[in-house]
């Protein structure tokens, strides 16, 4: 499950309690208690999948997992539930470091290159996932390429969680921003973003934009999205390199820092509360949806606006993958690529709890492209802006807190726009010497 709009970044002192532990691991060797191998590897056509899925798309995969049973009465799948963020990774870490992990995990997407791919997780059987009707061509080619590490494939992609721009309709509609087909019209440009802004103020009588610029996750989340419409990269392919442009990332931050100066967006903000309560628009991640169609709330959600150029949102992805065991092979492997090629080839209802289905075919189900709003930012896919490849990046990272800490300061006007970019250097520099607390990964 993606956090809440509410939930605290883990601190750095929380994953310096997670590096002793899973360093504690490696010194106990063998004989750490992470489950014997009995009780954690499935046997046979037994299988165990460990998952971080709570809240609406919990529901939605122990669904999936109910149908999934009922339709392969030879496979039992376990599954759990653990605590997302950093905890269900150090735990997942330790259960593959000690080679008795379970036989299905969830990885995001950004976390993969730090996660000792060969070492941690062992590789997808492509041969398998075609016996099972899963092939390369059906996904989009930048994400199945992420999850391809030293020419083999480590997570079986199983959607993406896209940043998104919620709005109002009836309050754009009054403001004249809406089409024909009751959609929010193209806005391209800031100077367009900041006008369509004010004219949805004219119309609720409060801030238009609800966005957190006092969570340091949410501004990273922000300014990976509209840094990438500026066509500037942050770290090279290999995540060794900062190849920040100090000139276009000064320019993002300023927007940021004049959405907050002018009072578009007031920090502090409850999100769902805040639409609820007439609100105009909202900065967040996808899975906000349930939220706002439980509540009943008429609106919408579109990609990021291109407003730096070129067309870019900010997404991460659930990669289905296989934690280390010693011996991985037989009936339980082949059952294990049976279940996570069909979760992908049935994620139609995964869509159901927000997110954009990876497999390609799902995307043009009729039944897909009937769900309002699912559908209106299904082409975030081809836009997607994932985290730099670097073992600090992605979902509930160092470089959410450690970079991110200064995208606030800079939105909050504790400091300019150049002095935030060259805390972000500073930072990104101080990660890049900093050694990976999972350890190396290892294509063996």
């Amino acid at each position: 499950m993606s956090p809440s709009p509410f939930l605290h970044r883990p601190s750095r002192r929380t994953l310096l309690r997670s590096t002793a532990a899973l360093g504690a691991l490696t010194a106990l060797g063998g004989t750490a208690a992470c489950g014997s191998p009995a009780s954690l590897a499935g046997g046979g056509n037994r299988i165990q999948f460990w998952n971080l899925f709570s809240g609406g798309d919990g529901a939605n995969m122990r669904a999936m997992l109910e149908r999934f049973r009922d339709e392969h009465p030879g496979i039992e799948v376990e599954d759990t539930t653990l605590a997302w963020g950093d905890r269900y990774y150090t735990k997942l870490a330790m259960a593959g470091a000690g080679g008795r992990a379970p036989d299905v995990g969830v990885l995001h997407l950004g976390r993969l290159a730090g996660f000792a791919p060969g070492r941690l997780l062992d590789p997808l059987d492509t041969d398998l996932l075609r016996e099972n009707g899963v092939l390369q061509e059906d996904f989009n080619p930048t994400l199945w390429e992420r999850a391809t590490i030293d020419g083999q494939l480590y997570g079986l992609p199983l959607d993406i969680h896209p940043s998104v721009l919620y709005y109002n309709r009836p309050a754009c509609e009054t403001a004249g921003l809406l089409d024909g087909d009751g959609r929010l019209i193209p806005i391209e440009g800031t100077e367009a973003f900041f006008a369509a802004l004010d004219a949805v103020r004219e119309v609720i009588g409060q801030s238009p934009l609800g966005w957190n610029a006092l969570m340091p996750g949410e501004c990273w989340w922000t300014f990976v999205g509209l840094y990438a419409q500026t066509g500037g990269t942050i770290l090279d392919d290999g995540g060794t390199e900062i190849t920040l442009d100090d000139d276009r990332a000064e320019e993002v931050l300023a927007f940021m820092a004049r959405l907050v100066a002018d009072e578009y967006a007031i920090p502090g903000q409850d999100l769902v509360g805040y639409l609820v309560n007439g609100g105009g628009f909202i900065f967040f991640g996808n899975w906000l949806v349930v939220d706002f169609a439980t509540a009943g709330i008429e609106f919408g959600a579109t990609p990021y606006p291109t407003l730096f150029g070129q067309p870019a949102t900010q997404a991460e992805s659930h990669l289905l993958v296989l934690p280390h065991q010693g011996g991985r092979g037989g009936t339980a492997d082949e059952a294990a690529h049976t279940l996570i090629s069909w979760l992908v080839r049935n994620s139609i209802s995964w869509a159901e709890a927000s997110h954009v289905p990876a497999y390609l075919p799902v995307l043009e189900d009729p039944a897909y492209l009937a769900m309002e709003p699912q559908s209106e930012y299904r082409g975030a896919m081809d836009i997607a802006a994932f985290d730099p490849p670097a073992w600090f990046c992605g979902t509930s990272s160092r470089v959410q807190t450690d970079v991110g800490v200064h995208l606030s300061a800079a939105a909050m006007g504790s400091v300019t726009p150049a002095e935030g970019v060259a805390a972000i250097r500073s930072a990104l520099t101080e990660l890049l010497g900093t050694r990976n607390p999972f350890g190396e990964g290892s294509a063996s």
